[in-house]
């Protein structure tokens, strides 16, 4: 890879993370503050503190997953730096 496609990858990567995380924080908000309106209780616990929990992480491990496999690329970031000198 060249130093241009290097500089775009690394930004494609950023841009996507910080996708994720403005999604995790919807998708927190959604599953804790959301559903904190029901007046559902596992375990004499709120189903709000389950899915806040529970779900934002599992959720997260899903996003992560999603960005390794599709996004994030391995590359050598010296290996340019070499051939140039």
């Amino acid at each position: 890879m060249n130093k241009k496609k290097i500089f775009e990858q690394i930004k494609k990567e950023a841009k996507a993370t910080f996708f994720v995380l403005v999604l995790l924080i919807v998708v927190w908000c959604v599953l804790g503050f959301g559903v904190s309106r029901l007046d559902i209780t596992f375990f004499h616990t709120p189903l709000w503190a389950i899915t806040g929990c529970l779900g934002t992480w599992i959720f997260s491990i899903l996003a992560v997953w999603w960005l390794i496999k599709r996004i994030y690329k391995n590359f050598d970031l010296t290996e340019e730096e070499e051939k140039d000198e």
